[in-house]
């Protein structure tokens, strides 16, 4: 893949949303499952989050970058790194989903929303259901006005392994740079470019361990990461839910051609019992 469309401000989004209208949405039965297990009485929650892309100066060139948050210690998993958005509030999120299926707002006008129709009737609701909430979070956590969205397509839903919950992910561009305005959820936005995701010097290992002394069964796995320096000298550790997703996005407009190979380096994590099993 040519990096340089990256750096295409009017085509990438195009090639983006061809590439996403191809691809399976499993919304519909990921859904009818979760309902099902809640009615043998589970607890399972429904998150959605707004994958955005936005087009920006980045040192001495302008291209595409990722806009995610870092979870601020007030909340749960603080630390981690995250797209904006959150639980789906059903009653609130299928009254605001009403907007988007009229077609008021600018995420699902024109052929997008022609697009969405295409699939059957229960998935399109499902995927605006989806990407009202996650939009209402983006607003709370980081000011992002919806009126400043253009929705370019769906992504599978994502199960998270330690907690009951699946997220349903929905690519967005920013259409115009905007203030962020962080609510305390939040402790920064990080605006990392598309390209930074296909140098494989910048992917390690990630050794996973629940500290010692914890009641609960000890366990210990890697998985891949991503590092990302600041300008401070301090790095982020990309990983779990969020670095599957953009994953999964990156080979869906790749065709496949992320690094398969990582670097030798291996970091470690600890995840505590309040990370694990947080309060409320």
């Amino acid at each position: 893949m040519d990096l340089d469309i990256f750096q295409n401000k009017d085509f990438f989004p195009r090639h983006v949303r061809d590439r996403l209208s191809a691809v399976p949405v499993d919304y519909k039965e990921k859904n009818l499952q979760i309902d099902k297990s809640r009615q043998e009485g589970s607890n399972h929650m429904k998150a959605a989050v707004v994958l955005l892309l936005h087009f920006t100066k980045i040192k001495d060139r302008n291209e595409y970058v990722f806009q995610l948050i870092k979870r601020s210690s007030k909340v749960k998993q603080g630390g981690d790194i995250g797209c904006p958005g959150g639980m789906l509030q059903p009653r609130q999120d299928n009254m605001l989903s009403s907007f988007l299926k009229t077609g008021m707002l600018p995420a699902l006008r024109g052929r997008i929303a022609r697009n969405i129709q295409n699939v059957d009737s229960d998935t399109a609701t499902l995927i605006r259901l989806f990407l009202t909430t996650a939009l209402r979070e983006a607003w709370e956590e980081i000011g992002l006005n919806p009126l400043n969205t253009k929705f370019l397509g769906a992504l599978s839903s994502s199960p998270l392994n330690m907690f009951a919950r699946t997220i349903f992910p929905l690519v967005c561009m920013t259409r115009r740079k905007f203030v962020y305005t962080l609510n305390p959820e939040v402790d920064k936005i990080l605006e990392i470019p598309l390209s930074f995701f296909f140098e494989s010097g910048n992917y390690a290992m990630l050794n996973i361990k629940t500290s010692s002394g914890e009641n609960h069964e000890f366990f210990q796995y890697q998985t891949p990461c991503v590092v990302i320096p600041d300008d401070r000298g301090n790095e982020d550790i990309l990983w779990g839910a969020t670095f599957q997703i953009i994953q999964n996005f990156l080979n869906i407009i790749s065709g496949g051609e992320l690094p398969s190979t990582y670097s030798s380096r291996i970091l470690d994590k600890v995840l505590t019992s309040k990370y694990i099993f947080p309060k409320g």
